[in-house]
């Protein structure tokens, strides 16, 4: 039976509520579901490593742990390293005074999380742990010539731009807080300076790859455009100076404890880089740091835990204080199959800009949030403009999908086929979704949204008092949302007339080789059952290599 239901798409639109979808079923036929261009960009093929992650065999040395201070072997021994090859640290825990730095086409590898730890001690002032790309300026930005359109691979210069092939570009223009959508680095907080190049004032815009030089004044690039880059907008594109390309960090465990410094691992100017299996544990304000980040793989690894470490689910962490994998200004990454817990967060677009990326069944559970002990958790946080053409697909959440209007706005991001829940312990702003002022364009498609019992209402505005699937801004009436079943309506919300056949992945094309027995897609009102039981979250792939220290049953109640 399909009950007729209000839904909008910009103007009023109909949906349908489909009971028969209670079965994990979609009951109509119809052409295979794809996102409307002008909503989104081409993911598959165009995030993380370029090739993925590749397999290096060629060992350089091998390092055991001192009992003393560890900083130099192991630094040397990367300083050393051909490219190609790997740095092996065997069991055992190296400490470090100062943080360690990976060069360019260095494998940087240990015996497995939690056999091998690299760990920094009391009194480190290099601010970070380990460094993947440690720091990067820009270099002098050139005004393009004429508008960029969306999906083009050219752009031109209005100046001779110096570039070669292997130059990765920050292409970014400046902000139009009355454009469609608004983009603006002012919120309810004040005007953010680190939004973007010109004390934020360039918040949107992209990061891409040079791959050739037709002329001195063109340039082509390795991923289509974003966006539409209008001549109006001064829209620029500046070099990154000397980051650091195809180094990894494997197997191993980055322990911030007791050094306690700002960030744990950080990747700021790093193009192709990677962590694979790597645990970060202890996080004073960031656990892993993107900035002029491109094309990188984080995957398989274990984030936990702030500094210091809180003894209960409980307990709060200060304001700043533990955010999980953070991006400021960050293009075409790839975070996938991770499990990040015990923070105040998961995963946070701190804009200037974040656009591009793919946030991927990973398993966010068990976060604190500082203001309230009521207050509902984060998962996801929009917090500074502008990000924009983001996929966030097949995550396992407990907690808000929040995207606020803090610093300012964001735009055009994809929430596909995740599990969402809520922290039942915290009624205070208990929303599966919220889209606060400035948040505009969102796309909600086939998600399985909610806990039976605890949320009451379907849509509700932003301040509510209610525990709903939504929460609105009401100058916000652009969000698309799309097949997605939850305990409210107990069925799947159809747009319109909209294709009802889900694709199984907006940026895979078929079952990655790492996933392991669990069904394919895991979640969606499409499959049986619309996503996997309790019991087998952490056990294995697709999220994570262990279970971390949760009581799921408390966090995740079956449907």
């Amino acid at each position: 039976m399909i009950i007729k239901k209000a839904q909008e798409k910009g103007s009023k639109l109909l949906a349908f509520v489909c009971l028969a979808a209670l079965t994990g079923t979609a009951s109509v036929a119809g052409a295979t579901y794809s996102l409307p261009a002008d909503r989104s960009v081409v993911w598959q093929g165009n995030a993380g490593v370029q090739g993925d992650i590749p397999s290096r065999t060629t060992i350089y040395t091998t390092l055991s742990p001192s009992g003393g201070d560890d900083t130099s072997a192991v630094q040397t021994a990367i300083n050393n390293c051909p490219s190609g090859q790997v740095v092996k640290l065997n069991a055992g825990t190296f400490k470090v005074s100062s943080a360690i730095q990976l060069k360019s086409g260095v494998t940087l590898r240990g015996a497995g999380m939690g056999s091998t730890t690299i760990q920094g001690q009391s009194g480190m002032s290099s601010g970070f742990v380990l460094g993947v790309g440690t720091s990067s300026s820009l270099g002098t930005s050139i005004n393009l010539s004429s508008t960029a359109s969306k999906g083009s691979t050219t752009i031109t210069t209005s100046t001779p731009h110096g570039w070669s092939v292997g130059t990765i570009l920050l292409i970014d223009q400046l902000n139009n807080p009355t454009g469609d959508p608004p983009v603006t680095n002012i919120g309810d907080n004040g005007t953010c300076t680190w939004c973007g190049r010109g004390n934020g004032t360039r918040s949107m815009g992209q990061m891409a790859k040079v791959i050739a030089v037709p002329n001195s004044q063109t340039a082509t690039l390795d991923v289509p455009l974003y966006w539409t880059y209008d001549i109006s907008l001064t829209p620029q594109a500046t070099a990154v100076s000397s980051p650091v390309a195809n180094a990894g960090v494997e197997d191993l465990t980055v322990d911030n404890e007791t050094s306690n410094q700002g960030t744990n691992v950080q990747m700021v100017g790093a193009s192709n880089c990677w962590l694979l299996r790597v645990e970060v544990l202890g996080s004073n304000m960031y656990s892993v740091y993107l900035r002029y980040a491109y094309r990188n793989t984080i995957r398989g690894c274990n984030v936990h835990e702030g500094v210091p470490a809180l003894p209960a689910t409980g307990s709060q962490y200060n304001t700043s204080k533990a955010y999980g994998i953070s991006f400021l200004t960050g293009s075409a990454n790839l975070v996938e199959n991770n499990q990040i817990y015990h923070l105040d967060m998961g995963v946070m677009a701190g804009g200037g800009p974040m656009t591009g990326n793919v946030i991927a069944y990973n398993y966010v559970a068990a976060m604190y949030y500082a203001p309230s002990a009521g207050w509902q958790v984060d998962t996801f946080r929009a917090h500074s403009a502008h990000s924009a053409m983001n996929l966030f697909e097949g995550n396992w959440l407990v907690g808000d999908c929040k995207n606020d209007n803090v610093w300012g706005s964001s735009s055009h991001n994809t929430f596909f086929r995740n599990r969402n829940t809520l922290d039942t312990t915290r009624a205070s702003s208990a929303w599966d979704y919220s889209l606060y002022a400035n948040n505009q364009y969102y796309n909600i498609i086939g998600n399985v949204i909610g806990t039976t019992g605890f949320e009451t209402a379907y849509s509700v505005a932003i301040g509510s008092g209610s525990t709903a699937i939504y929460a609105i801004d009401t100058s916000v009436s652009n969000t698309l949302r799309h097949a997605n079943w939850d305990v409210v309506n107990k069925g799947v919300v159809w747009n319109g007339a909209d294709d009802h056949t889900l694709p199984a992945s907006f940026y895979l094309a078929s079952k990655p080789s790492w996933w392991g027995s669990t069904q394919w897609p895991a979640i969606g009102p499409d499959v049986s059952p619309m996503y996997p039981a309790v019991s087998t979250i952490g056990t294995g792939t697709p999220w994570g290599s262990s279970k971390p220290p949760l009581s799921p049953p408390a966090l995740l109640k079956a449907q």
